[in-house]
């Protein structure tokens, strides 16, 4: 296995699972993780912080009842209940 340092120093992965309709639980997906995700990237890219944040899309990080859910490296914060106004912080977070 050959080892190399990531070429950013920050990333988010933000939820964007789907489960199958009829679910017991519900998913992120739903709760509009994909839209989120593709704007925190979209706010990344605008804001020139590419090579500073990598922004993933994730499957399932748990706590699904409160999602839609994103997680920080190497800050380690899982975040419950994004919203569109908490974009903006995540990523400020992510590169501050």
């Amino acid at each position: 296995m050959l080892k190399f340092p990531a070429p950013f120093p920050a990333a988010v992965f933000v939820c964007t699972n789907k489960r199958p309709d009829g679910a017991p639980k519900p998913c992120c997906a739903d709760r509009g993780g994909v839209q989120l995700r593709e704007e925190l990237k979209q706010m990344a890219r605008d804001q020139g912080l590419e090579g500073r944040v990598k922004i993933f899309a994730s499957g399932c990080l748990g706590g699904c009842e409160q999602g839609v859910v994103a997680l920080s490296y190497p800050k380690n914060e899982l975040m419950l209940g994004v919203k569109q106004e908490d974009l903006q912080r995540i990523l400020d977070e992510a590169v501050g």
